[in-house]
């Protein structure tokens, strides 16, 4: 058994199975009538050295993994081998464990590195000395030199429901752990990991603890916290002076850290903690109902700048409560920030209050998408702004906004996902839209329209209208859109003029009450248009359909060539049941660049156009009955003749 590296249990997975009898995985000096694993008595072998994965789950009746009735003990019989290869510890749905390992275990983990812990309803601490405390105190094993988790990388805690703290409490911390220079060395499971994810703990308090705050109650007390920046102070929390002897988190190993759905939290670091977090890279904090900052301010800031030497990433997400990053007049540095995301923080006035610098941050994401930064990521604004608030189905647009980082006139990239809106862009916003180069509406059930340009019809008479102009806009995504009937309604006798001088790339997918994208004089807003693909829109009927005048032209037998699309060079048209033609007008097209068609799954296509279709470029058609060579005949006469033969398209 010596020789075993991995170890798998599973117990039954499901509760009307019964109970697996397994109380405790290894006993150590322990009854031996009790119903474990492993069993050790005071023989002098290591116990399973050579162990490196450890792998627990739906072990309904385990309360302990490790169990000794005295650590001391055990340690001092010169068994610090057992164990020492142990790198992996996964355990899932084992509900009565209340925690994993105590901290006299330290020494034996040495090669530890990863710990995942999830759905274990039981489970209030990860680290705890509540079946240590009443040992007596073998002062010949202290050692102040002890390196702890030199090895730890990763750290995953998810749906613990009952966790509330992860290192232990101050009396958790045997005399080998005391440091002679600092008098009390603050220990946590959390300060030693290179990436820690933390995901719906919500009775969680603290991710890394300072023992001697808040030690009673096994960290369920109240803990001290903020002022809000302007002189107010939160009763609930009191800020006080940090005394001397008080624990500093030492957070140097932390590269990469994610929390969320803790809703207990109200904050992550301690201002005293930043000047640990050197290799800090990648911060996502998600979902915290009662996070105010990020980092707590504390009275007494001794340092004036803070430097964040490594941090690239932040991401702060659905924190209702959230005033900023730190609340505090001390200048911020990121050198190598380049990416930034805020979304759902409707209480965020500013970033830090003092100072920050950024010189690689170029954007910022936001609810609405992608932004450029015209006043830094240190944005101010007034008391009085406040964040768009994106409106119900009831109502028809997402709005204007007066919250500057979140507005459209910056806005360089849109990205809209699950949103609850009749109309994507108001006509009130259509002239702020001067940097918007890309737009993906995905799966938003309500929208119906994508630019609203009726209501700005309504205010402005045909001979004094506004030309709209989008000039960087390049490519639209249109994905899962429900609800949507128009790109932007046409009204043919106002002629709104909208224009689309640079959009290439045009991609509709999955859009089922489209019936028609384009309207004949729609498509002179498209003249740089290069890549239509269109998909899964089971009632589109006509890709460009006729207006008012076209109809009375065909009525009249007149005929006229267009260049429709002029810089059209593919057109990709898949499982469009309901469409009978691409354009069903008598005009001639003509189509210079055109080298790639696909039409596949359209059934009921008859013919591309009543009129003539001129495509030099085109050699081949991909259809559902392969690829097809046309270059003795034209696009109808193709159409109309694999019809006549049988084909399907």
């Amino acid at each position: 058994m010596r020789a075993l590296t991995d170890i798998r249990f599973f117990g039954p997975d499901k509760e009307e199975e019964g109970n697996d009898g397994l109380e405790v995985v290894f006993e150590i000096e322990s009854n031996p009538n009790s119903r474990e694993l492993v069993t050790t008595t005071n023989n002098q072998q290591p116990l399973l050295p050579n162990l490196q994965h450890l792998h627990l789950d739906y072990l309904k009746s385990m309360s302990h993994v490790w169990k000794c009735n005295n650590w001391n003990k055990f340690l001092s019989l010169e068994k610090q081998s057992s164990f020492q290869n142990l790198s992996t510890i996964y355990i899932l749905k084992c509900h009565r464990i209340k925690y994993l390992f105590s901290p006299l275990m330290v020494k034996l983990l040495y090669n530890i590195k990863t710990i995942d812990i999830w759905y274990c309803d039981g489970i209030e601490e990860v680290v705890s000395n509540r079946d240590d405390k009443d040992e007596e105190t073998t002062t010949s094993i202290t050692h102040t030199t002890t390196t702890f988790f030199p090895h730890l990388q990763s750290l995953e805690f998810g749906w613990l429901e009952n966790l509330k703290l992860i290192g232990g409490g101050d009396d958790g911390v045997h005399d080998e752990f005391k440091s002679s220079q600092a008098g009390v060395l603050s220990w946590s499971l959390c300060q030693y990991s290179r990436e820690i994810c933390i995901r719906n703990c919500e009775s969680l308090m603290e991710v890394f603890e300072t023992q001697g705050m808040n030690n009673d109650n096994n960290g369920g007390g109240s803990s001290p916290d903020i002022d809000d920046g302007n002189g107010v102070i939160d009763t609930t929390e009191l800020t006080i002076p940090r005394p001397d002897n008080i624990n500093v988190p030492q957070l140097s190993n932390l590269k990469k850290l994610e929390i969320i759905f803790c809703n207990l939290l109200k904050h992550v670091f301690t201002f005293s903690s930043l000047e640990s977090l050197t290799q800090l890279e990648e911060l996502k904090i998600m979902e915290c109902e009662a996070m105010k900052v990020i980092v707590k301010k504390e009275n007494g800031e001794q340092k004036d700048v803070v430097v964040f030497p490594r941090v690239k990433c932040i991401e702060l997400s659905d924190l209702p409560n959230l005033n900023g990053f730190f609340l505090g007049m001390n200048e911020f540095q990121w050198p190598l920030l380049e990416e930034v995301t805020l979304k759902e923080c409707p209480q965020m006035m500013v970033f830090t209050s003092g100072r920050s610098t950024t010189p690689k941050l170029k954007y910022m994401h936001m609810r609405l998408g992608k932004h450029c930064l015209e006043c830094g990521l240190n944005f101010h604004v007034a008391t009085d702004f406040h964040e768009t608030q994106l409106p119900s189905s009831e109502s028809t647009s997402l709005g204007s906004t007066t919250f500057q980082p979140c507005s459209f006139h910056n806005l360089i990239e849109l990205h809209l996902w699950d949103e609850d809106v009749k109309c994507i862009i108001p006509s009130n916003e259509l002239l702020q839209l001067q940097k918007l180069e890309r737009m993906r509406v995905f799966d938003c059930r309500y929208v119906e329209e994508v630019f609203e340009v009726e209501a700005m019809e309504g205010r402005n008479s045909s001979e004094s209208q506004t030309v709209v102009q989008i000039p960087k806009l390049t490519q639209v995504e249109l994905e899962y859109l429900s609800s949507l009937k128009y790109l932007w309604k046409s009204n043919h006798h106002e002629r709104t003029p909208l224009l689309f001088p640079n959009l290439t790339t045009l991609s509709i997918h999955q859009c089922i009450k489209l019936e028609h994208v384009f309207t004949s004089s729609m498509v002179g807003s498209l003249q740089q248009l290069q890549h239509l693909h269109i998909s899964r829109c089971e009632n589109l009927k006509v890709i460009v359909k006729e207006e008012e005048e076209e109809e009375l032209q065909e009525c009249d037998g007149k005929v006229k060539e267009i260049e429709m699309l002029p810089c059209l060079k593919s057109l990709k048209l898949e499982k469009l049941k309901s469409l009978k033609g691409f354009c069903l007008g008598k005009d001639d097209i003509s189509w210079p660049s055109l080298h790639t068609l696909e039409i596949m799954e359209c059934p009921e296509i008859t013919v591309f156009s009543k009129g003539d279709v001129a495509t030099p470029a085109l050699n081949t058609i991909d259809t559902s009955f392969g690829r097809c060579n046309i270059t003795e005949e034209d696009i109808n006469s193709f159409i109309k003749t694999k019809r006549h033969q049988g084909f399907s398209f």
